[in-house]
């Protein structure tokens, strides 16, 4: 597989089958009762479901592409450089997976030398996938039945909203600092969800933007796929720590929120922009 187009083409197809079986894994332990632990910090949870998608989601990528990396969240592996490599979040919005609220996904995303190119999330509370292939302008959605095309379908309301996503659960200064400069702007539909991949996944296809601080690229590698293709302007910074800052939306919401990441973002910070495709 050393045409990348083919090797992307064959990564996309697997990103259907691998998150149909670990939303499938995913509904099942929690039929049988979820048990979630503290990883460390405050609130920052951790179930059995996070580490069975995950192992099995290497093994399918060891099993089909085995001179590719993985990046996990749940048990690490390196960041790069490598010519292609896999950025997984099993489940992204522990918190409300283990408590039954909305906003947990799973999270696969495909980095071709260091840029995505390849994007699904499993959407556990619709049970739906969606998933894109960066320059192509599509986005699919598979109901568990059937794939179609899905296009984004923004409204004045929808396009009001704004998502914000901080790497950490407990309430701090950062946290009030973020939803004061918001206040500051022009009139917007405040919206936290728990969960940056499913904040993503639904600017892309309903409007809006996505104002990430603080999070780790797992959480937003398979939804800065998405919103690409969805048309969005999404701007990155990249901490010398793990940390990542994220800004997806229209060209007016990356400027009007930009000095929001900035002031509040750690002071060291790389920025790399992509408008649309």
């Amino acid at each position: 597989m050393s045409n990348p187009t083919a090797t992307e083409a064959k990564a996309f197809d697997c990103t259907l089958t691998w998150g149909l079986a670990a939303m499938r894994m995913a509904a099942d332990m929690a039929a049988a009762g979820v048990r979630a632990t503290e990883k460390g910090a405050a609130f920052d949870v951790v179930t059995l479901a996070d580490g069975a998608i995950e192992s099995f989601l290497r093994s399918k990528v060891r099993d089909s592409f085995p001179d590719h990396g993985f990046l996990g969240e749940e048990e690490g592996g390196p960041k790069g450089p490598h010519p292609w490599q896999w950025v997984v979040d099993p489940i992204d919005g522990t918190l409300n997976y283990a408590t039954g609220l909305a906003g947990a996904a799973c999270s696969i995303a495909l980095y071709r030398d260091a840029s995505p190119v390849v994007g699904a999330i499993a959407d556990f509370s619709a049970n739906r996938i969606y998933r894109a292939r960066a320059g192509t302008g599509v986005i699919l959605c598979h109901d568990g039945t059937a794939e179609v095309e899905c296009r984004p379908s923004p409204t004045p309301i929808g396009s009001a909203r704004v998502f914000i996503e901080w790497g950490w659960e407990d309430l701090d200064p950062v946290m009030v600092g973020t939803i004061q400069g918001l206040a500051k702007g022009r009139p917007r539909v405040l919206r936290i969800v728990g969960g940056a991949a499913y904040a993503l996944l639904n600017v892309a296809l309903r409007g809006g933007c996505m104002l990430g601080i603080g999070l780790r690229i797992w959480d937003i590698a398979a939804g800065v796929v998405i919103a690409r293709e969805a048309g969005l302007e999404v701007k990155l910074w990249e901490e010398q720590t793990p940390s990542v800052h994220v800004i997806a939306g229209s060209a007016d919401d990356v400027r009007e929120l930009t000095p929001i990441v900035e002031e509040l973002g750690a002071s060291r910070v790389t920025a790399t922009y992509s408008g649309p495709p």
